[in-house]
């Protein structure tokens, strides 16, 4: 007879055998530590919320399929959740479940896999594989059973190149698009079932540079032909979604680095305000046009020949993108600094996670990434050999949501969730600008207009004030009618008297330019001063270039100051040489009233903004061109009446001036230059006395 055990003894038996049981059936979706994260806010790093969660990773050791080397490509079959790994250190394509367990290989002699890089499953389960090193794409039943292979088609335009592919995808026509490595930047290379080249597909534009056509320009034609040959950047990955646009990213270019391609490979990916430059014929010339995606930043070297530390500019290199069929959230993974970057169908960044190292949620040498079923990510790692599952948390969920409603429509749906998100995490200024765009389709102009400036976008606030200013137009129209008829009426009177107050002020301020002295040079470079400072303070936000709270008092006087005095100071030098008869007293006095015009009109323009869009900048360029020009003139009437010159000459000792006052200032920053190597000399000498004294 079997004694029985005490119920406590039996709960905690049985609690653990629970537990043994759990870890051994779902050890893959056991979930790790939250992935921390942060937004880009002005250029700047701002925490955010933990984005995603690590939900398990997949590994074939202890598994029949043994561990993975240097694996280079991944795929989500979303009709069966199976997960192909091109295992290209082991010449095979490894098919795990969904949840990490092996299933079977693709490899051995029998399907002759070289060094794949890239797997694809069509919509009938066939497997087709990039086999790079044997220079072919290979067909494969969903057994794995050997079907067809593809070589080279046949082409003149590809007589010249070899053919090496690298990633696959097929469209509905049964198209093969192959993404041919950086041979002859050949970008996508299409061919059909039939080995028929249908052409290139999606080669990124060589973009016109000023600078470029310059220096060949210039160059002698030994010089030209050592140039070398520019040629449209190379494709890194392809992915292509369910109405069949392929994303394209290119690891080379620093802008259009994520390309959402139509049938005819034309980029229509990001709002047209995210375009940097659209439109504007200079950013076009210097090659300066497109959606910057991803981070730039500025990071130092040590430059043995100078000796010396010198700042270089690290972009992102992005060498994979998913999109999320049922959300449309595009992912693209940056092997730079090991990081996913995430944006919406308008190309808006929405979350930042990852990191480098060897750490759970951080990576070694990323290679692919894949969107599962309910919004998850595998990340593929071909330095550490394995899959890291991660799943979004709440707050990522209600982002993509959010952006998920509002580019189907639901605009109700979408402000309330953007409402909570900015509850959530007030520094995301998208939340803001989501929530911004929300209220515009309801017509709530004010509203939306204090959401865009929370989120500082001033294309969305100068849009929400061109429809609040219509409206508001329309509802005063009556007022506004009746008041343009009154001036209209008392028109003569009225311009009669303004006209006679100009005249009497204009002729005051002439008598009283002539008669005065040194007094008067502090008291206008004080209104100039003065000028600027209220001029920035009632400048529209969408024309604000700076915060009001970053303006500096010091920095602003400098602006006004040092481009006056070099000034006075040059064109007494210059005058001298040109034995003008002007002395440096009068032309103290004479530069400091030539500032009239930017005092009297710099905050007018300013005010200006307040009632104008970004659409309407002409008119703010203009007043300014205006005031500068009057500016000019003023001291070139200085140059001609002070020194007694005529028109040429003053125009000549002019132009010698503006150089006389550029040498000025190179002269200065020498001598501070040698000045604080001077100081770094003392010191260093200083600190050696004192350590070998001490």
């Amino acid at each position: 007879m079997i004694k029985a055990l005490p119920k406590r003894k039996y709960a905690a038996i049985l609690g653990i055998t629970l537990v043994l049981v759990l870890c051994e059936v779902v050890p893959a979706l056991a979930d790790g530590p939250l992935i921390p994260g942060y937004i880009i806010r002005d250029g700047q790093r701002v925490p955010a919320p933990a984005g995603y969660v690590l939900s398990g990773e997949i590994t074939g050791e202890g598994q029949p399929c043994g561990p993975l080397l240097n694996p280079q490509d991944l795929f989500f079959d979303r009709a069966t959740g199976r997960l192909l790994v091109a295992d290209t250190g082991n010449n095979r394509i490894v098919i795990f479940d969904h949840d990490g367990t092996y299933l079977f290989e693709i490899g051995g002699a029998e399907a002759g896999l070289n060094g794949p890089q890239g797997v694809y499953v069509d919509v009938d389960g066939n497997i087709w594989v990039a086999d790079t090193g044997n220079e072919r794409v290979v067909e494969f039943a969903p057994d794995g059973a050997f079907r067809a292979e593809y070589r080279k088609p046949e082409s003149d335009l590809l007589d010249e190149y070899g053919f090496k592919p690298t990633k696959i995808v097929l469209d509905k026509r049964g198209f093969i698009y192959t993404v041919v490595g950086s041979e002859g930047n050949l970008g996508i290379v299409v061919m059909d079932t039939n080995r028929r080249f249908r052409g290139f597909f999606g080669r990124a534009k060589v973009k016109f540079n000023l600078g470029r056509v310059l220096a060949r320009f210039f160059a002698s034609r030994a010089q030209r032909r050592r140039m070398l040959l520019v040629r449209p950047a190379p494709m890194g990955n392809i992915h292509i979604d369910a109405q069949g646009f392929i994303y394209a990213v290119s690891p080379v270019l620093t802008r259009d680095q994520i390309q959402r391609l139509n049938s005819v490979g034309e980029n229509v990916y990001g709002e047209i305000g995210l375009r940097t430059g659209a439109g504007r014929l200079w950013d076009k010339l210097r090659g300066k046009e497109g959606i910057a995606f991803g981070e730039e930043e500025i990071r130092w070297r040590w430059d043995g020949t100078r000796e010396i530390s010198v700042p270089f500019n690290v972009g992102s290199i992005f060498v994979d993108v998913a999109v999320d069929e049922e959300l449309g959230i595009v992912s693209a993974l940056d092997q730079q600094r090991n990081r996913i970057y995430q944006y919406d169908q308008g190309g808006n960044l929405l979350v930042i996670f990852g990191g480098e190292g060897l750490r759970e949620g951080a990576f070694s040498v990323p290679v692919s990434l894949v969107a599962g079923r309910e919004g998850r990510l595998y990340v593929l790692d071909a330095g550490r050999g394995n899959i890291q599952v991660f799943r979004p948390t709440q707050i990522t969920r209600l982002i993509h949501e959010a952006s998920h409603k509002y580019f189907q429509g639901e605009y109700e749906e979408s402000a309330k969730l953007w409402e909570e998100i900015a509850n959530r995490n007030t520094n995301f200024a998208l939340a803001h600008s989501g929530l911004g765009k929300a209220l515009m389709r309801q017509e709530r102009f004010l509203e939306a207009m204090q959401e865009y400036r929370y989120a500082e976008d001033k294309s969305g606030y100068s849009a929400a004030f061109r429809e609040y200013r219509y409206v508001w137009l329309r509802r005063n129209f009556n007022w506004l009618g009746l008041s343009m008829l009154m001036l209209v009426a008392s028109g003569a009177v009225t311009v009669h008297r303004v006209g006679d107050g100009l005249r009497r002020l204009l002729n005051y301020l002439r008598r009283l330019r002539e008669h005065s002295d040194l007094r008067a040079v502090p008291v206008l470079l004080f209104l100039a001063v003065l000028a600027r400072m209220v001029g920035l303070s009632v400048l529209s936000f969408h024309y604000q270039t700076q915060r009001p709270e970053e303006i500096r008092l010091l920095f602003e006087v400098g602006k006004i100051l040092i481009p006056w005095l070099t000034w006075c100071i040059s064109a007494v030098a210059v005058a001298e040489i040109f034995y003008g008869e002007g002395t440096f007293r009068q032309v103290l006095i004479s530069s400091a009233w030539d500032m009239w015009p930017y005092i009297v009109l710099t905050v007018p323009l300013s005010l200006m903004t307040n009632v104008i869009t970004l659409d309407e900048t002409a008119l703010y360029r203009a007043g300014g061109y205006l005031m500068w020009g009057l500016v000019a003139w003023q001291f070139f009437t200085q140059v001609r009446t002070l020194h007694n010159f005529s028109a040429g000459k003053a125009l000549v000792v002019m132009v010698l001036t503006l150089v006389g006052m550029l040498i000025i200032w190179v002269l200065v920053g020498l001598v501070y230059a040698l000045t604080s190597e001077i100081v770094r000399f003392v010191q260093q000498v200083a600190l050696e006395i004192y350590v070998r004294q001490y």
